[in-house]
């Protein structure tokens, strides 16, 4: 781990891959949904599901800023989109702490507010603060409206540094603009908060302001740059088919995150709604290809982000698209069915989980596509298989050793770490 550099020289290179915005523009018409949620993920700092900031106002109208003690994060930073494109009924917005159990982040930022009428104050502190990171190729920036008068400005790194680093860092942009750190005028974040304890959390970019019912604006970002090389990290070379890492969240038991979209094609590029009145045949499309290939409750996440990022308004309501998925589901799986062996439907009736049937469907469809090739045996990479199932790797490493014992497969060549994975045999012919 580096540590923060020391601003002191404004020469050098711009930010990499940088968009600037001249008049601002809304987050949606900036990011997609996935980029959004990239960046929130990044913005956790591998913090707990609760260790977030909720933004919302109470049925009195009132604005509430607090920790989360109950709500998950993946399902807060789905709703602060909602909240960002206009789909949510009740807005909320997102907030995150630029601090980790270890003392680290992977961010910082600054808030240039308006208050007492300073809004030309503070857009002047704020494009001058930009303009000294913006000469730092090793950070990548968002600078952002408040949502209101005010100005945030926003640095990311592609690696944790502790939160005294950032704190000198930003007290001294502060002071070459000549700003003060003051309530109302400038607040930066982390802030020098008591050791051990936490600083406080700023809304992510672009998100709703409850005390002006205003998203706010996007001026700058090359946040991009980074998003892209946190997705090669994720990358794995032994895989059966490559895995799109960056979807949503990471995968877990107990909540939906990154999921499986195609391998080396892009199932939500492929089945995009871009025209009106192709919606149906769109879903209906998407689920005959991802019926054998991922597991149900996968393929429902894909619907939903089908309909999420469609390029023009669907006149059906995302519960009615989703209703229509079910359908669809459910006819495709009875057409199954009837095309597996007897022997394949008896092992497939003592099967007593969806996870189970869902994997059952998707080595089956491995062990076609082994046959296609002329091939005795299929991989099997754990971590790969998990993406497409919508559980962790350790579940999917038990239900393989109860798939082997039920002779459903059966193993034909061990793995070889960070070369290939554990091959089978597909045992019902």
């Amino acid at each position: 781990m580096s540590s923060v550099p020391v601003i002191g020289d404004l020469s050098g290179k711009f930010a990499p891959d940088a968009i600037l915005i001249g008049e601002g523009s809304r987050a949606d018409l900036i990011w997609t949904r996935d980029e959004f949620m990239g960046f929130c993920e990044l913005m956790r700092n591998e913090n707990p599901a609760d260790e977030f900031l909720r933004v919302y106002r109470d049925s009195d109208g009132a604005s509430h800023f607090v920790k989360s003690k109950t709500a998950k994060v993946e399902q807060m930073i789905t709703w602060a989109w909602d909240s960002i494109v206009g789909r949510a009924n009740h807005k909320v917005a997102i907030g995150f702490y630029p601090w980790n159990s270890h003392g680290q982040s992977c961010w910082a930022a600054i808030d240039f507010d308006a208050h007492d009428g300073g809004a030309a104050r503070a857009k002047a502190f704020a494009l001058a603060a930009f303009q000294i990171l913006y000469k730092c190729p090793q950070f990548y920036l968002i600078l952002a409206s408040s949502g209101s008068d005010g100005w945030h400005l926003f640095v990311f790194s592609a690696e944790c540094h502790p939160v005294e680093n950032w704190v000198m860092l930003l007290k001294r942009v502060v002071d070459q603009i000549g700003a003060e750190i003051k309530s109302g005028v400038c607040e930066i974040f982390p802030n020098e908060a008591r050791i051990g304890s936490r600083p406080h959390a700023i809304r992510a970019p672009g998100t709703w302001n409850p005390k002006t019912n205003q998203v706010g604006a996007i001026f700058f970002e090359s946040i991009r740059g980074l998003l892209q090389k946190e997705r090669k990290k994720e990358e794995s070379s032994y895989l059966y088919h490559s895995t799109r890492e960056a979807r949503a969240h990471q995968l877990n038991d107990s909540a939906f995150g990154s999921f499986y979209c195609g391998g080396h094609g892009d199932w939500l590029e492929q089945f995009a709604i871009t025209q009106a009145g192709t919606r149906h045949a769109q879903l209906r499309a998407l689920v005959y290809c991802c019926f054998r290939q991922v597991s149900h409750c996968v393929g429902r996440l894909i619907a939903d982000a089908q309909y999420m990022e469609a390029r023009v308004q669907p006149k059906a309501t995302l519960a009615e698209h989703l209703e229509e998925f079910e359908e669809l589901w459910n006819w495709v799986s009875n057409q199954w069915l009837a095309e597996v062996s007897d022997v394949e439907r008896e092992k497939f009736a003592l099967l007593k989980t969806e996870t189970e049937r869902d994997l059952f469907r998707i080595l089956r469809n491995f062990a076609r596509c082994s046959e296609v090739k002329n091939e005795p045996d299929f991989p099997f990479p754990i971590q790969h298989v998990a993406t497409r199932l919508g559980v962790s790797f350790q579940y999917v490493s038990k239900l393989r050793q109860s798939f082997v014992r039920a002779s459903i497969i059966a193993e034909t060549a061990s793995s070889i770490t960070n070369r290939s994975a554990a091959r089978f045999r597909w045992c019902l012919s």
